[in-house]
């Protein structure tokens, strides 16, 4: 085996245009590991015959039981280009999870990287998470290719025939095709991007058996016979070609214009074919007992068909059964490390080429100045900016001696886009909430005192890296909650570069606490720890000082669990409740003003509260909208919102943690002493939109409007303890007085099944509350692909019911989809809105009653 050569690593770094950044992406269970296990064989991280079976990235004890990946992990590789083997390139790969659940691990591993390898199951074709990973990539501006893999599923399971196959890798190629066409309609990136077979960014293969081809590989092979050139030979072997053997030439018609006879499409005849043979071929090889160790013999067609190959079989290969003779043949005729490395090599960006168009998209201060165009660059001399993607728990192995006690301590996992790190670099860690040069918000002074290069559950130690690679860094985690950008300690310049958008949500909760008080400090530095570890995992402490878990779904939230309770807070006793989902509280119709004074009564606040529309909502969720130039913003909400142009300027807050779907707006005029309670007021608004009146739950789309105020002139009787019980209260009167409604989140779900189960899966979605969007046929399967919307509240225990009732041949897949407003009335007795709410009230320890707006409101008199 090749052990990871440190010094031919280091010597390669400085080659940016011969180092590619790669993610792995796939729907659950598609193949991307063993695919993975390919290259690494390729990089002598494990040998050949394992490569398919280890799943060497599945390195999470989790991952290993549940056969999935979990957490997104790197691989820092040097390979050999199969084209010159003189030449060498470094592949930083990160194999990243399909289960929608960990999705935020493919948003952290998309971030850092510039090509993406998408995976499709042949059989499957393309799921929902295919497209929703395909979407982030296109929106992080990540160039894809594309492998469709388990095809000795196509042959031996479905059994189809050569044309039969191609047709169904054409649907596969169109479909994504359309997910590029619809997702990169807007970048200039991909108006010319399609996965085309005849250039070599699609790649058909089995992952498991260790073998894939492209076009332009047969082409190398065919053009001596056509005495042509492979280029050409390459665009005639798919689509409309066929090669008319009568009359020795090429055709665009699918019949001989010599005999009329049907002719086959060329992909057909000189790829599949040949293919399926070999395992026809194998499959009719006598299968006597080989338990004795003897050689079998092979058919006198096989002899042939390897000796044509050039294929060379030992002994030892001759005494294997068909399945395992099979996979020798075909690795030797089409070994899967070959075709990807030329596909990485051929049709993924360098960070040379990639950062030339992605730095507009990271950086989030001037276009023109000199980080963004370090950044352009890649330049290894310009000022060091690196981004830390996730945070990564150490293990005893990892390469950080200077770190006392790895336990409980993390790498953060970053890509380096301009300058040096080094080994005791001093740096300025800029968080997510940081906001400039001005802002002392989320910024801190640390030293690296490691850099490691990534090699999966190990590491290795370095004395730097240079942009345009991934690594590791050691001693930063006191500094970092999940994400940060770093930079050079006296670069008080630089913005950071853009916080990640996840593309699910943490709608499934769960209140934990320690059985023993006395271990609550413990408790809470495991529950910190716990947090760090995972990119989307929420944790806040409930009105009766619970902690409460927020995780995406039931699967993130047991993953989460387990690993609290062997890992992080190991031997401490804890005790949780019921999975229970996050709601949302907004408001449906604008509001009177509500009055409420001071508790001195020297001070009166009217304000109230209006619904905000779900485009303005979208606006600002994806995160631009809320840093835009004041006076860009006003223009926004004039002419695409229709906003009073007298308040657009005026907008104090938006909210929750200054960045959330609810806007706090000044449209006072003329009242004195405004300037000065703005702070007072806006710490309230940022706690009433965290816990809203109805039942304590965050609030979205909601816009409170302070229409006037008579403050008291003397400054000690309008301070913080004042003015702040006066704007909660009229809040809150405001919220409870403008219809308010309970939002709750929606499922997309997938359910794949057999005809004959159909009713039963549409009589459980509908005893759930769901709604059936489509039902189509998988193509080339006996299977269904059912479609619908269902509450994220009646998902609990799905899988469970639909495996009982059809037994094991049904399999969902749950995708958060969007909120959806509860229109039943809040403060009916009768509705299960209302019971719902005081149950959630019940749980939180607040009165079932729902408070009246007047509960908050002073009279006027």
């Amino acid at each position: 085996m090749v052990k990871f050569n440190k010094e031919e690593f280091e010597l390669l770094l400085s080659r940016r245009d011969f180092i590619r950044n790669l993610s792995i992406i796939a729907h659950v269970d598609h193949g991307k590991s063993t695919l993975t296990d390919q290259l690494a064989s390729a990089a002598g991280f494990i040998d050949e015959d394992s490569a398919g079976e280890k799943r060497v990235l599945d390195v999470d004890k989790n991952e290993i039981e549940k056969g999935i990946t979990i957490k997104s992990t790197s691989l820092s590789m040097v390979l050999n280009d199969p084209s010159n083997e003189k030449e060498k390139i470094i592949v930083n790969l990160i194999d990243s999870p399909g289960h929608i659940d960990f999705n935020s691990e493919v948003t952290a591993a998309l971030r850092v990287t510039d090509g993406a390898i998408l995976v499709v199951d042949s059989v499957e074709g393309c799921r929902g998470q295919t497209e929703t990973v395909m979407r982030q990539a296109l929106q992080e501006k990540i160039k894809p290719v594309l492998v469709i893999n388990k095809v000795d599923r196509v042959i031996e399971e479905l059994q189809f025939s050569p044309e039969e196959a191609y047709q169904n890798f054409q649907r596969i190629i169109e479909s994504v095709n359309v997910l590029i066409s619809t997702y990169g309609v807007e970048d200039d990136l991909y108006k010319n991007l399609q996965m085309d077979p005849t250039i070599g960014n699609v790649a058909f293969g089995s992952g498991k058996m260790g073998w894939a081809f492209t076009i332009p590989q047969f082409a190398e092979l065919y053009s001596k016979k056509f005495q042509t050139s492979a280029d050409k030979i390459a665009r005639k072997l798919w689509g409309e070609h066929y090669y008319d053997h009568e009359a020795k030439k090429w055709s665009t018609e699918p019949y001989s214009k010599v005999s009329g006879k049907k002719l086959k499409p060329s992909f057909c005849e000189f790829i599949l074919e040949p293919i399926f043979q070999i395992f026809k071929l194998v499959k009719e090889r006598s299968t006597n007992s080989n338990s004795s160790g003897e050689e079998i013999a092979l058919s006198e067609e096989l002899s042939n068909v390897i000796q044509k190959l050039s294929i060379s079989l030992s002994k030892e290969d001759r005494k294997k059964d068909s399945k395992n003779l099979l996979r020798t043949i075909m690795r030797k005729f089409l070994p899967a490390s070959k075709s990807l490395i030329q596909m990485i090599i051929q049709h993924l960006p360098s960070p040379v080429q990639a950062q030339k168009y992605r730095y507009s998209l990271l950086y989030t201060g001037d276009l023109n100045d000199s980080n963004a165009m370090a950044i352009r660059d890649c330049d290894p001399n310009g000022p060091l900016i690196l981004y830390v993607s996730k945070m990564i728990p150490m293990h005893s192995n990892t390469s950080a001696s200077s770190i006392s006690n790895n336990v409980g301590r993390f790498i953060a996992f970053c890509r380096v886009f301009s300058g040096t790190v080094k080994q005791s670099s001093s740096v300025r860690i800029l968080g997510p909430a940081y906001e400039g040069a001005q802002s002392k918000k989320d910024v801190f002074n640390a030293h690296v005192q490691r850099v490691l290069i990534m090699l999966g559950k190990n590491t290795e130690s370095v004395s730097e890296v240079s942009c345009g690679s991934t690594c590791g860094l050691a001693g930063l985690d006191k500094y970092i909650v999940k994400t940060c950008t770093c930079v050079d300690e006296d670069n008080f310049e630089c913005m950071p570069i853009r916080n990640m958008k996840y593309s699910v949500s943490p709608v499934v909760q769960m209140g934990v606490e320690p059985v023993n008080p006395a271990d609550m400090p413990k408790f809470v530095d495991a529950i910190k720890k716990l947090v760090k570890s995972d990119p989307l995992l929420e944790c806040r402490t409930n009105s009766a000082g619970q902690y409460v878990l927020a995780a995406a779904g039931e699967l993130h939230l047991e993953i989460c669990m387990k690993n609290l309770e062997e890992e992080y807070g190991k031997g401490i006793p804890i005790k949780q409740s019921q999975p229970v989902v996050s709601f949302l509280e907004t408001v449906t119709t604008e509001c009177e003003p509500c009055f409420a004074k001071s508790p001195n009564k020297h001070n009166k606040l009217w304000i109230h509260a209006e619904p905000m529309s779900e485009e303005l909502i979208s606006l600002i969720e994806e995160g631009d909208f809320v840093k835009q130039d004041v006076n860009k913003r006003a223009k926004v909400l004039e002419q695409e919102f229709n906003w009073d142009p007298a308040i657009t300027k005026k907008i104090w807050s938006f909210g929750p943690n200054d960045k959330g779907p609810n806007m706090l707006v000044n449209a006072s005029h003329s009242v004195e002493y405004m300037n000065e309670i703005q702070d007072f007021v806006v710490t309230t608004f940022q706690q009433n939109t965290m816990r809203g009146a109805l039942c304590d739950e965050p609030l979205r789309g909601v816009v409170f409007k302070v229409d006037d105020a008579d403050l008291h002139s003397d400054s000690s009787h309008r301070n913080a303890g004042q003015v702040g019980e006066a704007s909660r209260r009229a809040m809150c009167a405001a919220q409870l007085r403008a219809s308010p409604k309970l939002v709750e989140p929606i499922y997309l779900v997938e359910i794949q099944c057999p005809n004959s189960v159909m009713g039963a899966i549409y009589s459980v979605v509908n005893h759930r509350r769901g709604s059936i969007k489509s039902t189509e046929v998988i193509n080339g399967t006996p299977l269904l692909n059912i479609v619908c919307h269902l509450p994220v509240l009646e998902s609990f225990g799905l899988t469970q019911e639909l495996h009982g009732l059809t037994s094991g041949q049904a399999q969902a897949q749950c995708n958060f989809s969007h909120w959806s407003i509860m229109k039943d009335d809040v403060h009916d007795p009768s509705s299960e809105v209302n019971k719902l709410i005081q149950s959630i009230r019940r749980r939180k320890g607040l009165k079932d009653q729902i408070p009246s707006y007047t509960d908050y409101c002073d009279s006027q008199r």
